[in-house]
């Protein structure tokens, strides 16, 4: 369950990072998908449901999904940045 809050958590904060890299189709469906993710999630704890129970697990999914996608962008950028600053240890010497 924490794991699965720790990706709730992500993906919220996913339409900016979508943003942030000038990804704006992707940004507004992660937000979409965002608002349904936690209608799924609140209408297992309440009663009080927005969305019909297909439309809500789809977004549920779908959201978590592209959550995935922001964060493998998110540490590809980051390696990137991290090797053009040579911070990255390197596995072979430079005498061979």
């Amino acid at each position: 369950m924490d794991v699965l809050l720790l990706f709730m958590a992500f993906a919220t904060v996913a339409p900016f990072f979508f943003a942030r890299r000038g990804k704006w189709s992707l940004s507004l469906l992660q937000g979409a998908l965002m608002l349904g993710m936690w209608d799924y999630f609140l209408s297992h704890f309440t009663s009080i449901t927005v969305l019909n129970a297909p439309t809500s697990i789809v977004a549920f999914y779908g959201s978590l999904l592209l959550a995935d996608v922001a964060l493998i962008m998110f540490l590809i950028s980051f390696f990137k940045d991290m090797a053009s600053k040579q911070m990255v240890p390197r596995f072979r010497s430079s005498t061979r």
